[in-house]
């Protein structure tokens, strides 16, 4: 494969490309499930923050 229909391909999920790929039928609704569901959770990595510790951090 070329190197730049790899590219593609890796791109093809991509959030920044998402909206004009199921509009062009590059990917279907069906296959986007199927690629969140497949990811990982991280969410034992987020760190949660609150809206009045962004407001002290500016002052």
């Amino acid at each position: 494969m070329s190197l730049l229909h790899d590219s593609i391909q890796e791109k093809k999920f991509d959030v920044r490309m998402l909206d004009k790929n199921l509009v062009r039928n590059v990917v279907a609704d069906k296959d986007v499930k199927a690629h969140l569901e497949q990811l990982p959770d991280d969410s034992e990595n987020a760190e949660y923050i609150s809206i009045e510790e962004l407001d002290d951090s500016v002052s």
